[in-house]
């Protein structure tokens, strides 16, 4: 039986983030380095070779989280035919996942000096290379845009932010087309005069 080929330090790096991520949203960092290779299916030496100590792991976890790179891809993979609710949909969704991924990983960490590595996530660089890309994918619909491309890429970030908040605790709060349409044609009907124009 042909053996499989041995993972490159990269790729084990990157399997060992994938297992851990689910055991820190069930267990914290109350999780041990034995679940850890188990759920990997590692020695648990390995663990230390790639990153050195479990807290180093539990850092590249988190910082795995917070890249916006697979945001940015999934905002990038809009297909050109989408008319521009489809596309706003499409946005949402993807902001809002990564929102609750980060709410889920950040409640899961909560212990006191969980990050002692990293005093403020690069949320000012998240934000600057997601907006890009949804600024890239608006481009598309400049003639339909009644503000300018920076400011609809606030309203669509901070409408997909607000609605996953505890505080938004309205069953059509967090639907991704409700608010897609909400952005897009606000709150009243458009009046006689509107709809001609």
């Amino acid at each position: 039986m042909a053996r499989a080929n041995p993972m490159t330090p990269q790729e084990r790096r990157r399997a060992l983030i994938d297992a851990t991520r689910p055991l820190l949203l069930l267990h914290g960092t109350s999780i041990t380095t034995r679940q850890i290779a188990e759920c990997a299916d590692v020695a648990e030496g390995t663990i230390f070779r790639a990153f050195g100590t479990k807290q180093d792991l539990i850092d590249a976890v988190v910082e795995d989280c917070l890249a916006p790179e697979p945001v940015i891809a999934a905002i990038d993979s809009i297909p050109a035919d989408l008319d521009l609710e489809d596309a706003v949909t499409w946005m949402i969704t993807v902001l809002q996942a990564r929102i609750q991924q980060v709410r889920s990983l950040m409640a899961a960490l909560s212990e006191p000096q969980m990050h002692p590595k990293h005093t403020k996530p690069p949320h000012r660089d998240y934000h600057e290379q997601v907006n890009a890309a949804v600024g890239r994918t608006l481009t598309r619909f400049d003639g339909r845009l009644t503000v300018g491309t920076p400011t609809a890429c606030w309203a669509i970030s901070a409408m997909a932010f607000a609605a996953v908040m505890p505080i938004a605790d309205h069953t059509d709060a967090a639907e991704p087309r409700q608010l897609a349409r909400l952005i897009l044609h606000g709150i009243a009907v458009p009046t006689a005069l509107e709809a001609t124009c």
